[in-house]
């Protein structure tokens, strides 16, 4: 047998059970519907949660790619379709267009849907998170598909009376498998100590060690309803401190940033000597660039 020939039997071999891989990841992905919440989603918040995807894309229409494709135009794009870019077999084994629903699964955990792909990112777990997130990537494009209308009914299952917001139903069918909701809705702790309630939990009572992404959603949810507000790494609150957040943490200990004491004028100077020597992707939003540097000045000024 030839080498060329047995070369092809191989891919072959590879490319079906990268079908079958792809096939299984949208079988098992079982998510809240990601279309209804982009009605009400905020593209402005998905513009900031976006910087950290400029590490590895452009935004611009046009460009080449970069670590990844550009995401100018991905929505109802097909899949796997950038002209010269070179994709795993498992991601071109997805097929179809990038709908709604589809890059919501897919940003949700891209190596499970695509295993093997070289998109590394660990995913956005917060369902609202990756609503804003790609309310904002509808926006880049020449004529933005329409987002759907809002739907008549949005009230879900009550949830033992639990609030509502990302990670209720982690804790909802984790919790109340052995417990009355009653139990921890009376409780209020930081952040930390619900994290360890939990570890004693799996570790002394015999509960079912929740998968790390639902660990976090939930420690985020008991956290911000049954406890103190979410950590921001310690990034004081402050207009500017998502877009501070998401832009530096993609490459970055925060603790670089909220040890510096500089003017705006030096932070100014920095952002640019990030983009000119360092590779960080220019932040052409002038308003949110103006916000940016307007916490940075206020929080971590030189005065």
């Amino acid at each position: 047998m030839s080498k060329r020939l047995n070369s092809r039997i191989i891919r072959s071999i590879c490319l079906i059970g990268a079908i079958a891989s792809a096939a299984s990841a949208l079988a098992v992905t079982e998510l809240d519907p990601i279309t209804p919440r982009l009605a009400t989603a905020d593209a402005e918040r998905g513009a900031a949660i976006a910087l950290q995807c400029k590490a590895c894309h452009s935004l611009d229409k046009g460009a080449a790619p970069i670590v990844g494709p550009t995401l100018w135009g991905v929505i109802e794009r097909p899949v796997a379709s950038t002209e010269g870019f070179d994709y795993t077999d498992s991601l071109e084994a997805i097929g179809g267009t990038w709908d709604f629903e589809k890059l919501g699964r897919y940003l949700f955990d891209p190596q499970a849907m695509a295993p093997g792909t070289r998109m590394v990112y660990p995913g956005v777990k917060s369902a609202q998170e990756r609503a804003d997130l790609i309310a904002y990537l509808r926006t880049l494009a020449d004529t933005p598909v329409a987002l759907p209308s809002l739907p008549e009914q949005l009230d879900g299952p009550r949830y033992g009376g639990l609030p509502d917001g990302d990670g209720r139903e982690a804790v909802y069918f984790t919790c109340r498998a052995c417990h009355s909701l009653d139990q921890f809705t009376a409780e209020s702790m930081p952040r930390e100590d619900w994290d360890a309630l939990l570890t004693e939990m799996v570790d002394d009572n015999g509960m079912a060690a929740p998968e790390p992404w639902a660990r976090s959603l939930m420690l985020d949810y008991l956290a911000t309803h049954f406890g103190e507000e979410q950590d921001w790494q310690g990034l004081p609150p402050g207009t500017g401190r998502e877009e501070v957040f998401y832009s530096c943490n993609t490459c970055h200990s925060l603790m670089l940033v909220t040890q510096q004491g500089m003017s705006r004028d030096r932070w100014d100077e920095t952002l640019e000597w990030m983009v000119e020597e360092q590779g960080m992707n220019e932040i052409e939003d002038i308003a949110m660039r103006e916000r940016i540097l307007d916490y940075l000045s206020t929080h971590f000024g030189s005065g």
